[in-house]
């Protein structure tokens, strides 16, 4: 729940007023382990909530993202998901099922964080390091794609 009332009190300190829809995008927010889009926060809140609207869930999303909540991940396209992990992280993008996974291995974004403003006079709050590639699914889908290619133009 603690990530829950961070949420909410940003909005606070923003000057947003605390609705029963945007306490219900945060309660979903605080407790996912996905990197949602803004379509799969609207499906599950207007499960509880259909009241909700996507422009509110759309709003919701944005005004976190504006104060540093959240981190938007744009994956291109319509593909914009929404990173709740505070935690240093790089995030592993799937080019093909535009899928993002969390990598927290070692990482040393403190001496990044330094160097930036020793060297910058930048004050980082966040750091967002993004990887593209195929996750293992993708890659056996398409040795499968071209096993059924080779098949086909065998025969």
């Amino acid at each position: 729940m603690m990530a829950v009332e961070s949420y909410l009190d940003a909005l606070k300190r923003g000057g947003y007023r605390i609705t029963a829809q945007r306490r219900a995008v945060c309660e979903y927010l605080g407790q996912t382990q996905s990197h949602p889009t803004p379509s799969e926060v609207y499906l599950s809140v207007s499960q509880r909530h259909p009241e909700i609207s996507l422009a509110t869930v759309y709003n919701t999303l944005k005004a976190l993202r504006d104060l540093g909540a959240i981190v938007e991940i744009s994956v291109g396209g319509e593909h914009t998901h929404y990173d709740t992990n505070p935690s240093p992280h790089i995030n592993l993008i799937c080019l093909r099922c535009d899928q993002v996974f969390d990598y927290e291995g070692a990482i040393s974004t403190e001496d990044l964080y330094q160097q930036v403003y020793d060297h910058m006079d930048f004050q980082p709050v966040a750091v967002q390091v993004q990887m593209v590639g195929f996750c293992p699914q993708c890659r056996e889908r398409r040795r499968d794609e071209i096993r059924q290619q080779l098949h086909t133009y065998q025969s």
